[in-house]
């Protein structure tokens, strides 16, 4: 009987140690397998990252927005507008200087 007794302890030990064996590789694969939570922490921080962009682009939208309706609705603004890209009214003379360059000083 010691004999079986044994050989059953045995079975039991292998028993546990690939419950073990299992756990640990479940465990690794749901933190780094597909899907796990490394990946799942790539795609928060890009999804972030994307809605920062998004928002970002929404206020450029927005300004760009409010600089044409300005530019449709007030005279001012459409002149300055003009002047700044080198227009002027019927008789004037338009002058446009090089921008200034910085001397390379070493």
């Amino acid at each position: 009987m010691a004999h079986k007794k044994s050989h059953l302890s045995h079975a039991k030990e292998i028993y546990y140690i690939v419950c073990i064996v299992l756990l640990v590789v479940m465990t690794m694969f749901s933190v780094w397998g597909p899907g796990g939570y490394m990946e799942m922490k790539r795609v928060r921080a890009e999804l972030e990252w994307h809605r920062l962009r998004v928002e970002a682009l929404r206020r450029n939208n927005n300004a760009k927005l409010q600089s044409i309706q300005a530019l449709r609705s007030d005279k001012q603004t459409l002149e300055n507008m003009a002047r700044q890209n080198g227009f002027g009214r019927d008789g004037e003379i338009v002058q446009q200087l090089p921008e200034e360059t910085k001397p390379n000083v070493k």
